[in-house]
């Protein structure tokens, strides 16, 4: 056991006072982290702040369906519904498995909505994920990595104002990587303890971390996948680069750690049990998502890279001029600009810290020397190549891209579309790897040159903001709409949406406008009202769903087939552009 411990990096030590930092400034590093937490809560919420609190994140479509879940998940603890499915897509059961399914935000707004209403208490939840975020980040920084409180300030402020997770929060469930520091805490925590022969705490241990996983997958697909799947690539590179390289090595280390190993696994496989429940029988359903629906959504080389979006404060110069050739080049699309260079492919690393990023790792994998000269860990080298392999793997080039093997080998990896956000999960991870090299020159360049540190450190956080936000859902407007619509009759068991809103302006163009606004308010207030509706949209339908253009001459018709191809009984109509609304 000796040996083992004595193999883990010198920089991953627990330290009761971080480094630099005496017991006599803890009440002055107490006041700067709270002092940061509110400047980075203060950024991330500008927006919202400004708007008196109407801005929500979010958009008219999967704002009002990520809201809809949780609303579900607030039904269940009520004991009016099925967990495993809401009051959309009736009769379908088990309907939470054609999207995220948003377990853990559930609790979190469930929580809040004894006191607000859905909008707010929406905001509420993405603040309570931030704050998980900020202050998970600050420890695994200053605790489980015994770095100092600077960097750990830094390495949280970073992490929870990165441009592309705050591009991307129109996607709520993606603000669930702010899971990643605590489930990376608990990890290494688990492999020193067992390391120093405490098994019961390292079982323990083992088993928060699966039911911590279980309950991330059940929350955000996207995010938990990838956790799971840089954990794997990383376990394979320490294999690679120490000396568990032969079979033999590593069999003697399962065995030697095979009760701990056990615990977990086998907690994690029941654990995930109501996960597989609810995602496997719709993913046989679908088929999941398709090959070439995922090309348009990896990571173009250079470009998306660093693509912080033509809104960004200090980069923006560099896309605006390619979102203008774009559209030179084939300027009978004028949609094309925004399908290649913005929305889902925001989500690069701000250019300067990229470079630093890239430096970094080829000094780390070239063995060369960082910080004050310390000669870099096995596992900091194998963490660094496996991130950047991961980080590889999503590379496009036309129609060809390593994720292709991942895509038709790795399991659960049919169950993603958007592969760029594997950018938002690597943000962390990435700055770990940066702070870790270059921490130390940082605090001497700091007590020599001050205003050389603090001009860096405020570039390196200045290039992360935009003007482009993701607030954008209005809750005066949503209320004022969705307030003048009248319940469904008594004698209602089921509904259908013709127009939910009278006069509405066109929803992004004329296809999007035909799919979401009818269906998302149908089973925003399904789960509002407890009464079942056939309408609905996910990100995946059932398989008869064809409520699309409820304007069309034959919506009716495809209704009424429905209707009688699932024995429906009772079914009323809503169309507020009619004097009556309700009609059967």
């Amino acid at each position: 056991m000796h040996r083992e411990r004595s193999a883990l990096p010198s920089a991953t030590c627990p330290a009761s006072y971080p480094a630099g930092q005496s017991p006599g400034g803890h009440g002055r590093a107490i006041a700067a982290l709270w002092l940061v937490y509110v400047v980075a809560m203060a950024i991330v919420f500008r927006v919202p702040i400004a708007s008196g609190f109407d801005l929500g994140f979010g958009d008219r479509a999967d704002g009002l369906i990520e809201m809809t879940i949780l609303e579900h998940w607030r039904n269940v603890w009520s004991g009016v519904s099925p967990w495993n499915g809401g009051f959309y897509f009736h009769p379908y059961g088990g309907t939470l498995g054609y999207n995220d399914g948003y377990f853990l935000y559930g609790l979190s707004y469930s929580f809040w909505r004894l006191f607000a209403d859905p909008f707010h208490a929406d905001t509420l939840n993405i603040l309570t994920f931030k704050t998980v975020g900020f202050f998970g980040a600050y420890a695994l920084a200053t605790r489980s990595l015994g770095w100092g409180r600077g960097a750990g300030l830094f390495v949280a402020l970073s992490f929870t104002i990165a441009s592309n997770i705050a591009l991307q929060a129109v996607h709520a469930q993606l603000q669930s990587v702010a899971l990643l520091p605590i489930a990376m805490m608990l990890a290494i925590s688990c492999v020193r303890t067992e390391a120093m022969g405490r098994h019961a705490r390292a079982r323990l241990l083992a088993v928060a971390l699966a039911a911590l996983i279980a309950a991330w997958l059940m929350t955000s697909y996207y995010m938990a996948w990838f956790t799971i799947f840089s954990a794997c690539l990383f376990l394979l590179c320490r294999a690679m680069l120490g000396d568990q390289a032969q079979p033999t090595a590593t069999i003697a280390l399962v065995r030697r750690h095979a009760g701990t190993i056990a615990c977990g696994l086998g907690s994690f496989a029941v654990l995930i049990l109501p996960f597989l429940a609810v995602y496997l029988p719709k993913l046989r359903e679908t088929g999941g998502e398709g090959y070439f629906e995922m090309l348009g959504y990896l990571i173009t080389p250079v470009i998306d890279m660093v693509n912080v979006g033509p809104d960004n404060y200090l980069w923006g110069w560099m896309f605006r001029p390619l979102l203008a050739l774009v559209h030179q080049v084939l300027p009978d699309d004028p949609a094309l600009p925004g399908r290649v260079l913005r929305g889902e492919h925001e989500v690069g690393f701000p250019p300067i810290f990229c470079i630093l990023l890239i430096v970094t790792a080829w000094r780390i994998l070239r063995h060369r020397p960082v910080g004050e000269g310390a000669t870099v860990s096995v596992e900091w080298r194998a963490f660094t190549l496996a991130m950047i392999v991961g980080w590889a793997l999503t590379l496009q080039f036309w129609i060809f891209s390593p994720w292709n093997l991942v895509f038709y080998l790795v399991p659960g990896a049919k169950g993603l579309r958007v592969v760029s956000r594997y950018q938002l999960w690597l943000t962390l991870p990435f700055l770990l790897i940066v702070v870790y090299a270059w921490r130390a020159r940082m605090a001497a360049l700091l007590r020599s040159k001050p205003w050389w540190g603090v001009a860096i450190v405020t570039l390196l956080l200045a290039e992360n903001l935009s003007a482009e936000t993701a607030a954008q859902l209005s809750r005066r407007e949503q209320r004022v709409a969705l307030d003048a619509i009248p319940p469904p009759p008594a004698d209602c068991r089921v509904f259908y949406v013709v127009a939910s809103r009278a006069g509405e302006p066109l929803y992004v163009n004329a296809e999007l406008n035909a799919l979401y606004p009818h269906n998302v308010d149908a089973m925003f207030l399904a789960e509002q009202w407890r009464v079942p509706t056939i309408n609905g949209f996910s990100t995946f339908n059932p398989p008869d769903w064809h409520f699309d253009d409820p304007l069309a001459g034959d919506y009716e018709a495809r209704v009424k087939r429905y209707v009688a191809r699932h024995g429906l009984r009772q079914v009323c109509r809503l169309d507020m552009r009619q004097a009556r609304p309700w009609s059967r």
